[in-house]
């Protein structure tokens, strides 16, 4: 992400800051990796509001004053007595080895197409395989829980507070309720949406590796996020199919061309695969588009525009052909 992009949003999320594999899921529009993706952005933002260098720094040193002296995932200063240390991740891995921390969960998901198939738009690209882009769109609502754990009341109580404003009063000045990808040349098209409103559990505590003196508090608090994927696929019709009960191809082609002048055509009903050629590449060559052919005529006289099923590697019966003259100009 550029530092202009992230000056004019700085709600964005870079994708090179996220799970590399969780991100590669999303092209073959894996839903297992929805609440991957979910955790990971959240995780990122709320590293983006405690980090020294992070996005929102800056507005919490002046708004949130509790979270001053916290640092997330970096060496702490030794010559700052107020430094203190914040681990935010997505497992509960050595809990209590290194509070506080703040760890984030998910609850699953009922999956629910946004539409039949999960299919929402398809663009047929009319090449000789019949291949066709088809946007795929899913929208699910994740049950997040994000718990907080310390081994002081105090410090459990600030973490509480931070999570109240990172999802709470300040949401409108973060800009924090809908978190996308950078801007970027993945393709990738999601949105995790925060809820504007969330739930603090009550504060509870354990007793420590068994002593009583050392208690470790925790709190929870909890969200449904929204998170919505569109990924665009690229496929190939198979099997091929014949259009034999409408007739044949049909060769939209002028009976006269001039001269060095490209002219465009299309074939109807088209059959796949097919391959539409030239029966004399000296007077004129044929090239297909997304869309049409065009013709290129090279030289005066007469050729033949022939529609054929099959491919170059293996032509087969002519199904239709048109005689076109080259005049001059």
């Amino acid at each position: 992400m550029t530092d202009e992009i992230q000056e004019l949003h700085p709600h964005l999320i870079a994708i090179d800051e996220l799970d590399r594999s969780a991100v590669q899921g999303l092209y073959s529009n894996d839903i297992t990796q929805y609440t991957k993706i979910t955790k990971l952005t959240i995780q990122k933002f709320l590293e983006g509001c405690m980090k020294a260098k992070g996005q929102f720094r800056k507005f919490f040193d002046r708004f949130a004053t509790f979270t001053v002296g916290y640092h997330v995932n970096e060496a702490l200063d030794k010559d700052d007595p107020h430094a203190r240390h914040l681990q935010i991740s997505r497992y509960f891995d050595r809990t209590r080895e290194f509070p506080p921390q703040i760890f984030i969960q998910d609850g699953g998901y009922p999956y629910v197409p946004a539409s039949l198939g999960g299919f929402t738009a398809g663009i047929n690209t009319r090449d000789r395989r019949g291949t066709q882009m088809i946007r795929v769109m899913d929208v699910v609502e994740i049950p997040i829980e994000i718990t907080c754990a310390a081994t002081k009341e105090q410090q459990l109580e600030d973490m509480m507070a931070f999570l109240s404003a990172a999802f709470g009063q300040y949401q409108r000045w973060l800009c924090n309720y809908v978190l996308r990808p950078a801007k970027n040349k993945h393709g990738l098209y999601y949105e995790v949406r925060i809820p504007l409103t969330h739930n603090m559990g009550p504060k509870s505590h354990t007793s420590s590796h068994g002593d009583p003196r050392e208690q470790m508090w925790q709190a929870t608090c909890s969200m449904t996020v929204e998170f919505e994927n569109s990924a665009y696929i690229k496929y190939t019709a198979d099997p091929r199919y014949v259009l034999s009960e409408m007739g044949g191809p049909t060769i939209e082609a002028p009976n006269k061309i001039r001269i060095y002048t490209d002219c465009m055509f299309r074939v109807s009903k088209l059959p796949y695969p097919i391959r539409v050629y030239s029966d004399d590449s000296r007077v004129a060559i044929i090239s297909a588009m997304q869309t049409h052919y065009v013709i290129k005529p090279k030289r005066l006289g007469t050729f033949k525009i022939l529609v054929a099923k099959g491919t170059v590697e293996a032509p087969s019966t002519i199904l239709t052909e048109k005689q076109v003259e080259v005049i001059a100009g």
